[in-house]
């Protein structure tokens, strides 16, 4: 599904099933749907979200009708939205005791920076839209401050994940990750695009008389189809082998450049091209390597920490959930032998 930035929120949890692990020898207080140590998730916060997700559901061109009560996608989406709300109170406890909040001045810099979204662009759009997906800019806030908590608990839980030159170099040098540096050939080129063969030819001789810049663009302009580099002198840019259709790509990469092709059919057409230069492959060096590299192991353990932290600030909570809102039993299938099967957890949420 298409997502409009200020439903992310709501549309991220929707394809996530974290199971949290549900404690037994409690009651659930009445109008709530869990309680995690010594709050309460309500049944009211379940029904405003299930609302609001059931419009943003619906609401995507060309979306499917929302599932049906009973079905497996049904209780997924409701494990979905359960477990946002649990591990929301759960992050909101636990940075109370680390001392993080959430100023306004941090939500409204974030709401700025959602307003300047391209699929934003205004106040009023904005509202516009939180009227479509079912939300009021109170219910935004609350969500968004929700997500701005994480993002600080998070960074604060792993603010001790540190990779050292050792192991970077150790990632470098193991052959299994050799073709992860590798830069393959590339082309920069350029093409027109035309319905018939007829066009493509006299394209092609309108090129070959002048291929100079300023030809390409009144070409390109006068006679391409497509609306991507039209205006653009038929510029492609750079790409390797293999990133466009095997016929241009055939092309593209066995003629000289400044030579103008004979016209080329795809799928999407005709197409005159023009290489204008060719970059030969290379592998990077560690020193252009090193920093992707740590990037990547950094994110790791960050990840790990987040996952280990959670698991356990979760089973300290001592979470117990009301009947039929146990994520664990509304994401679990049916096993070979016809007992209940756990589903394998998914990402957080919110993360």
């Amino acid at each position: 599904m298409k997502k409009v930035i200020v439903a992310a929120v709501l549309l991220g949890l929707l394809a996530a099933t974290v199971v949290f692990a549900a404690c037994g020898g409690n009651s659930v207080p009445a109008g709530a749907i869990a309680t995690v140590g010594d709050a309460t998730v309500t049944q009211e916060q379940f029904d405003q979200i299930w609302a609001q997700a059931k419009a943003q559901y619906t609401s995507q061109e060309g979306a499917p009708p929302f599932p049906k009560e009973g079905t497996a996608d049904y209780d997924r989406i409701k494990a979905s939205i359960i477990n946002y709300l649990v591990q929301n109170e759960l992050i909101k406890q636990q940075a109370a005791d680390m001392n993080i909040s959430v100023t306004d001045k941090e939500f409204n810099d974030s709401l700025a920076q959602i307003i300047k979204n391209p699929q934003v662009g205004s106040q009023k759009k904005l509202e516009e839209l939180l009227k479509k997906y079912g939300m009021t800019m109170d219910q935004l806030k609350t969500q968004q401050m929700a997500t701005l908590l994480q993002g600080k608990v998070q960074a604060e839980v792993a603010a001790d994940a540190k990779v050292t030159e050792a192991q970077i170099k150790a990632y470098y040098d193991d052959p299994k990750n050799e073709s992860q540096f590798v830069v393959p050939d590339a082309v920069d080129a350029r093409h027109v695009l035309v319905a018939s063969k007829a066009d493509a030819e006299k394209v092609q001789q309108l090129l070959a008389a002048d291929p100079s810049d300023a030809n390409w663009k009144k070409v390109a302009k006068k006679y391409s189809v497509d609306p991507g580099t039209k205006d653009k002198g038929g510029a492609l840019g750079s790409f390797p082998e293999g990133r466009m259709v095997p016929e241009f790509d055939k092309v593209a990469f066995s003629i000289k450049p400044g030579t103008i092709s004979v016209p080329v059919k795809s799928q999407f057409g005709w197409h005159v091209i023009e290489v204008t230069k060719k970059t030969p492959g290379s592998t990077k060096t560690f020193a252009e390597a090193k920093s992707m590299i740590e990037q990547y192991l950094k994110s790791q353990l960050q990840t790990k920490a987040w996952t280990d932290w959670l698991a356990k600030v979760t089973k300290d909570a001592g979470i117990v959930y009301a009947a039929g809102f146990d994520p664990k039993t509304l994401t679990a299938s049916p096993s070979p032998s016809g007992s209940a099967a756990p589903a394998s957890p998914a990402p957080s949420p919110t993360s």
